[in-house]
């Protein structure tokens, strides 16, 4: 057992933190509104509020506010969980048929609205929220989130093809059709043998292409920068090899 908690836990305990997750998402927004760390204007301004604010909706940050007493690393896995959890939901959704259920949609546009809220805050309101932002779990999270995201689709669309009339050139013939359609559009690759027909198709398949470019184009671009950055290089190693390269000279 001492080896599993090892495997997922590491080596290291993180501490405690001084203030809840509730206050210090208060503090967030205090933050971004007395332009403690980024003197922003205008749009972008807006854009910070809204995403500092928004985050009260979010279960993630209850489910890290009840974990409090229980350490850093606790919530951390919990969020973990969650987001598993999130990217599993739409998946039985597809293989039980849940998606005969009209409140189910209502579930999944949570979950849909409270990843993108999550993934563009990482972008937007970081330097306020003074949280220790790890890139390679980020991008690991990055990764699930839109995977999640696609199946997300993948069950809208099932969903109205259902009981919207000619939704598709075809009916899908199952949650694999809808997976299947929600890659291709993520991927834009378009084969042709599964088009939008209705109108609400064809906006659901705009607003998931228009979500891909942004995801893969804008986020990953930031991670990668951070990855490359010199914040997250060895500089123990750096600074010996500088140290030897001078010796020589």
């Amino acid at each position: 057992m001492s080896r599993v908690y090892k495997l997922i836990l590491g080596h290291s305990v993180s501490p405690h933190h001084n203030r809840t997750a509730l206050k210090n998402q208060v503090y967030t927004v205090l933050r971004i509104w007395r332009n403690y760390d980024h003197h922003d204007f205008g749009i972008e301004r807006i854009i910070r509020l809204l995403l500092a604010t928004i985050q009260f909706l979010s279960i993630g940050l209850y489910i890290k506010h009840l974990l409090f007493f229980a350490g850093s690393t606790a919530r951390k896995l919990a969020i973990e969980i969650y987001v598993i959890l999130k990217l599993i939901v739409p998946l039985l959704a597809l293989s039980k048929g849940w998606i005969q259920y009209d409140w189910f949609i209502y579930l999944i546009l949570y979950f849909l609205i409270e990843t993108l809220v999550y993934v563009t805050a990482l972008i937007f309101i970081s330097d306020a929220t003074r949280e220790n932002v790890q890139p390679k779990r980020s991008l690991v999270l990055l990764f699930l989130n839109f995977f999640e995201i696609v199946f997300d689709f993948a069950l809208m669309y099932a969903f109205y093809d259902l009981r919207v009339a000619e939704f598709f050139t075809r009916d899908l013939k199952g949650g694999v059709d809808a997976i299947y359609f929600s890659f291709v559009t993520a991927a834009t690759v378009g084969y042709g043998d599964i088009a939008p027909l209705a109108s609400l198709a064809k906006e659901l398949a705009i607003a998931q292409i228009s979500l891909t470019f942004v995801f893969v184009g804008l986020f990953l671009n930031f991670f990668a920068s951070l990855l490359q950055g010199a914040k997250y290089v060895d500089t123990s190693t750096k600074s010996k090899k500088t140290r030897h390269a001078k010796g020589k000279g």
